[in-house]
């Protein structure tokens, strides 16, 4: 939540600068007499720049009232969500009023930086400049026409070609506006993906027990063979894990050592970069890399080993692998190896099994019986709980994101076209009185954005796969990692949904030109 907070918002509010800008440089444009009056009768450029200070300000006002109320509405949601999936028996919702007037003032700031070249404008100019209409803009060839490729545009797409190329500035924010709309919707959505991929490798690439047993304390590895007479058992495995201190030098990691058998598949070492098991290896560690890189150790260092249980052994033991995981920061090494380490017998304290599902009854009924069980973890139950808590919830997140980054796009597209339709008014009715249809016109207003967005759509899977990179950097921790993984159906959706977006906002647009 707290990286989420720092990067969504920003993007958010940097694209709500640029649409204050747009806004405010429209409106400016359309009062120029107004300003050259005001001028004229007195007031200095402080009081006009102020003017329209306040118009922003009011602005943000509304919008903070408004984000202040689906703000506490969405906090009190987030809060029972987190409730229920921890269980706990009491949490609080206290709306913080630091928060709120943070959030505010961010906002406030945004929209008055995004604002300020344009107000500067207004207050720059000459009353008798500003009672004038804007003087005709400098046209001239160019080279362009000149080419083959041009010759074959007709005359609207001409004008589209030229509009563009004589707002660069404009129709370069025009297409990073929808771009950024594009990226947060391959951003938000890129997370299904990437949870899919990290329940798939954690939960049936790297585990394929249906049940694991806790034992009350280490046992001989004998009492395998009791579990393989249970009713429905198909394979046995042993499995020991002990708590124990690893360091290199001044670097130390307190976590764990879990041993395996040479032949384990039930819950093999599984390495997710190259989505291969790894051998356990008779002597030495497999490290996961996020461990190794805390360490600072590769294969061929040695680690010390301070063993918290048992006897509490210490040695010094040698790496002899890596491994890529998404969850937790794993050590490994052979079972065997890890008995003798504790001076201790072959033993036991974890049992993976393999459970025929047409006899699961049966076995249940008598694993209660067994007095040395303390601890019974069902992998389906697990996947169940991951799938029905952790993604459930960060679907929300993803919807309301997707639906801010619409918002965003349909606010860009419209206001481009408002703002191309209010300066080329003019020009637009004269084209229809020379003959030109509304079809027509709207293909010369319409096109201009239509263009801009077939351009925003690559770059904005451009954009989202590396802002997906930058979250997924970010949330990189010690307890998981996110995988970088986007499917093709992502990016293919976004850009429908951005289409969609923008295509309401053309409708819209079209309507006010007919």
């Amino acid at each position: 939540l707290k990286t989420m907070s720092k990067i969504l918002p920003t993007i958010f509010l940097v694209i709500a600068a640029f649409l204050t800008n747009m806004i405010m440089a429209r409106l400016i444009a359309t009062e120029r007499g107004q300003i050259g009056l005001m001028k004229a009768f007195g007031y200095s450029n402080a009081e006009v720049g102020l003017h329209y200070a306040r118009f922003v300000i009011g602005i943000v006002f509304v919008g903070s009232v408004i984000g202040i109320a689906a703000g506490t509405w969405l906090g009190r949601m987030n809060t029972q969500m987190y409730a229920d999936l921890f269980r706990f028996p009491l949490l609080l919702y206290r709306p913080s009023t630091s928060a709120i007037a943070i959030a505010v003032s961010v906002s406030l700031v945004s929209a008055l930086l995004g604002s300020a070249g344009a107000v500067r404008q207004a207050t720059r100019l000459p009353p008798a400049q500003a009672m004038q209409p804007p003087a005709p803009a400098a046209f001239r060839r160019m080279r362009l026409w000149d080419t083959g490729a041009a010759r074959w545009l007709d005359q609207g797409s001409r004008i589209i070609v030229r509009n563009i190329l004589r707002s660069p500035m404009r129709s370069a924010l025009t297409t990073l506006g929808v771009a950024a709309s594009v990226g947060l919707l391959i951003l938000a959505m890129q997370w299904n993906d990437a949870l899919n991929y990290l329940g798939q490798s954690y939960f049936f690439h790297a585990q394929h027990q249906d049940a694991t047993i806790g034992l009350a304390e280490p046992q001989s590895e004998t009492i395998l063979h009791d579990f393989e007479h249970l009713p429905g058992v198909l394979a046995v495995e042993p499995m020991r894990i002990v708590s124990a201190d690893l360091s290199v030098g001044p670097l130390r990691h307190r976590g764990s050592l879990t041993g395996l058998k040479e032949d384990a598949w039930l819950q093999p070492i599984f390495d997710d970069a190259s989505a291969k098991v790894v051998a356990v290896p008779p002597n030495g560690l497999v490290l996961g890399t996020v461990l190794a890189d805390k360490l600072g150790v590769s294969i061929g260092d040695q680690v010390w080993l301070d063993v918290l249980e048992g006897r509490r052994p210490q040695i010094s033991m040698p790496v002899v692998g890596l491994i890529e995981t998404y969850i937790a920061m794993p050590a490994f090494m052979h079972i065997d190896a890890l008995n003798r380490l504790l001076k201790e017998r072959p033993s036991t304290e974890y049992v993976n099994l393999l459970i025929d599902r047409r006899d699961e009854a049966a076995f249940y009924a008598e694993l209660k019986e067994l007095p040395m069980v303390s601890a019974v973890m069902l992998r389906r139950a697990a996947i169940d709980s991951f799938y029905g808590t952790i993604v459930e919830h960060i679907m929300v997140f993803i919807t309301l994101f997707s639906s801010l980054a619409c918002a965003l796009g349909f606010g860009v597209a419209y206001n481009s076209a408002r703002i191309a339709l209010s300066e080329r008014g003019r020009e637009l009715a004269t084209l229809r009185v020379l003959g030109f249809s509304r079809g027509e016109i709207s293909y010369i207003l319409l096109g201009e954005i239509g263009l801009l967005i077939i351009v925003a759509l690559p770059l904005g899977c451009v954009l989202g796969r590396g802002l997906s990179e930058l979250m997924g950097a970010a949330f990189n921790t010690e307890l998981f990692r996110v995988p970088m993984m986007i499917e093709p159906s992502t990016y293919g959706l976004s850009v429908i949904i951005a289409l969609a977006a923008t295509l309401m906002s053309a409708l819209v647009v079209r309507h006010r030109l007919d």
